[in-house]
């Protein structure tokens, strides 16, 4: 059976917890975002339940927040669309990064819950993104629905349509860690049947067709995370120095799986790549609520490439027209692997 609570914290923020006796799982209202998964006594993504009124007011990385319009950057904030040019908030400057400083992570999602009587239940969040707040074209009327079921299959669908030509590029900003205690995520090791990783230029942005093939690299296509690390690859290796880490967009197979000695992970997306980032900096937020280490998740953020306006013109995938609707799903699926 499934059970779900409402929680009403301070400063407008609900928390909807989901539960099926083996894991629970919870979300709330403030940036649609998912604030923890409990596999019955491991939390398998990084956030903060007791303080959320506070922690997510105040954290600038974007714990398990539904972030947009544009997930990723822009170069210099600019780009054109129809003939006419935009400059957006350089809120990473000079880039322009998740929406800036308006995103939907900042939203107060208005929701309703769907329960399908054991199945599944489902927390569908609406919102208007308005062009005044974050000087994008257009308005948009934004749908996001999270559905969990007796699988622990956590299912996340975006659908929207705007008022004007416009970009749109959502993507979820959850940090995962299967070890206990928020353990570094090195051991973790992730599988497809295609793993591309976009290099990143001086500018912290991808090019189209710079990728290193880590299943050709590597000679194998599972992987730890330390092993791409260590990986002698001269452009590989420069882009790990730089970065202390990964933070870049891959090209997939069909299913993405990241695991260690408990716990299997798969994803499955319909949108073009997978934003991978362990999580190196961690010192960025100066309060007694940041006790994360570099390395202590990874995220894997379904999404446009990022920058694809920039890089593709009229052609870029993130453009939504004007009457089209957006629509993408993406799923997670924890497994608690046999003794």
């Amino acid at each position: 059976m499934m059970f779900t609570e409402v929680e009403h914290q301070r400063n407008g923020l609900d928390l909807i917890k989901v539960d099926n006796d083996q894991a629970k799982i919870i979300f709330s209202n403030f940036g649609a975002r998912i604030v923890s998964w409990k596999y019955e006594d491991n939390n398998i993504v990084l956030g903060n339940v007791v303080e959320a009124d506070e922690y997510y007011h105040e954290n600038p990385y974007y714990f398990g927040a539904s972030v947009g319009r544009f997930g990723g950057r822009i170069e210099d904030g600019r780009f054109e669309l129809e003939g006419k040019t935009y400059q957006l908030e350089q809120n990473d400057p000079p880039h322009h990064l998740h929406g800036g400083f308006h995103g939907i992570n900042k939203h107060y999602f208005d929701y309703e819950i769907k329960d399908d009587n054991g199945g599944y239940i489902q927390i569908i969040f609406t919102t208007t993104v308005k062009s005044a707040d974050d000087h994008y074209p257009g308005d948009i009327k934004l749908k996001i629905i999270h559905t969990y079921d007796i699988d622990n299959r956590w299912t996340i669908e975006y659908s929207a349509e705007a008022t004007e030509t416009t970009l749109f590029n959502p993507t979820n900003h959850v940090y995962f860690n299967l070890n206990r205690d928020n353990k570094e995520v090195n051991n973790h090791i992730l599988t497809s049947s295609t793993l591309k990783m976009h290099l990143l230029n001086d500018k912290n942005l991808p090019t189209l067709n710079d990728t290193v093939d880590l299943i050709q690299v590597l000679g194998k296509q599972s992987m730890r995370f330390e092993d791409i690390g260590k990986a002698e690859d001269e452009r590989l290796h420069a882009q790990i120095e730089c970065y202390h880490g990964l933070d870049h967009p891959f090209t997939i197979g069909d299913e993405l799986t990241v695991e260690n000695s408990q716990f299997l992970l798969k994803m499955k997306t319909d949108m073009p790549h997978v934003v991978i980032f362990t999580f190196n900096e961690t010192s960025n937020w100066e309060s007694d609520m940041n006790i994360y280490k570099p390395h202590s998740g990874f995220t894997l953020e379904a999404q446009c490439l990022p920058n694809d306006i920039n890089l593709l013109g009229e052609e870029a995938p993130s453009i939504l027209r004007k009457g089209d609707t957006f629509f993408s799903k993406t799923t997670y699926q924890i497994i608690e692997k046999s003794e």
